[in-house]
């Protein structure tokens, strides 16, 4: 081989070098899949003005209510104030009543085009938790879809946001204070490398694991208000891949009895003791197989706490009810007499679910 050649054969190789180098710096800054859309990556809380016809809004509360033409205004890089205009409605169920919250939830609806390039790149549909009553409630049920976070990352993410809603009718403030943002669950499925199941299933249908996780931290919450099968205040999403079975992500937590909100208690009947809301919804494990799910929570409590405690938000007096509650948990899980009381003997069989145990 002449030396012509080996210079020619050298160079190649630094050639080819380069390109896989390039390649893989490319890849480093292209969006991963697995990545939370631009909104979620930050934990910081954002400021910004939601600018609508309120008055309309509030007075027709339906779930079919009409979108009313908006505008949504925050600070972006360079202290440069973005403006993208936005459709908004009331949603919900519950909390869209009047009678129960004295202001609805929202749902923001953007055109892909306005939201290019801007912080609220890549969302459709957006759900707003907005106060019902009281703000510290929003904060709490924040705190725990955070807790849940540290569970799983089969979870939803969560922003929250200061906002001053401003009515455009009258250029008059009607409401400002925190508020949080929803992952949509299109958007949570693609991150989460599935997609939303299109048919009903039973708890028995669903990932073990992720499932006995799940029911385990909705009973320390002290949250009933969710259903597999009927899809409340749950979605069910399937692996891409079929490598597993489908999953539940959980949502919606102000009927637990840790937040304890006055507006989930009913009208006209006696008061519940927060406790009452604390029921295994479970499937049933043997103590064995729990045992492992019990330490797992048992090491998230010091993160559980520290999520609690370094909220400035929270008043003092409602974050020593806040791990009070979950104390309750603690204490249960070191013994077994009352993890089979509360949990084992309270499971949900198979029976309940019309399905044949062979």
């Amino acid at each position: 081989m002449t030396l012509s050649e080996m210079v020619n054969i050298h160079s190649f190789r630094q050639r080819i070098v380069v390109l896989l180098l390039l390649s893989l710096w490319q890849a480093h800054q292209s969006p991963l899949k697995g990545e939370p859309d631009s909104l979620f990556r930050s934990s910081e809380v954002l400021t910004m003005e939601l600018r609508t016809d309120f008055r309309a809004i509030l007075n027709t509360r339906t779930e079919d209510a009409e979108y009313q033409n908006g505008e949504i205004r925050y600070t972006g890089s360079g202290n440069k104030v973005v403006a993208i205009p936005v459709r908004v409605s009331p949603r919900g169920k519950f909390r869209l009543k009047p009678e129960n919250c004295s202001f609805p939830p929202l749902l923001l609806n953007f055109r892909k085009e306005d939201v290019r390039n801007t912080l609220f790149e890549k969302q459709d549909k957006l759900k707003l938790v907005t106060p019902c009553r009281e703000e510290k409630e929003v904060i709490e049920e924040y705190t725990i879809y955070k807790m849940y976070q540290k569970v799983t990352d089969l979870s939803l993410k969560v922003r929250l946001v200061v906002i001053n809603y401003i009515d455009a009718a009258t250029d008059s403030l009607i409401l400002s204070g925190h508020s949080f943002f929803t992952e949509d669950k299109e958007r949570a499925a693609e991150r989460l490398n599935a997609t939303l199941a299109g048919k009903s299933v039973t708890p028995y249908d669903l990932d073990h694991d992720s499932f006995k996780k799940l029911a385990l931290f909705q009973y320390m919450i002290g949250n009933k208000d969710w259903y597999v099968t009927s899809g409340h205040n749950i979605i069910i999403m399937e692996p891409d891949d079929k490598s597993g079975k489908p999953f539940a992500v959980p949502y919606d937590f102000d009927f637990s009895g840790m937040i304890n909100a006055a507006y989930t208690k009913a009208k006209g009947s006696p008061s519940e003791p927060s406790s009452a809301r604390r029921q295994y919804k479970g499937l049933c494990y043997t103590m064995e197989e729990l045992r492992d799910a019990i330490v797992f929570f048992r090491n998230l409590r010091p993160e559980f706490s520290n999520l609690i405690k370094e909220s400035d938000l929270i008043p003092k007096s409602d974050k020593n009810e806040m791990l009070n509650y979950i104390a309750y948990f603690y204490s249960l899980s070191r013994s077994r007499f009352m993890i089979r009381e509360e949990i084992i003997n309270k499971c949900e069989t198979k029976a309940l679910y019309n399905i044949t145990v062979k």
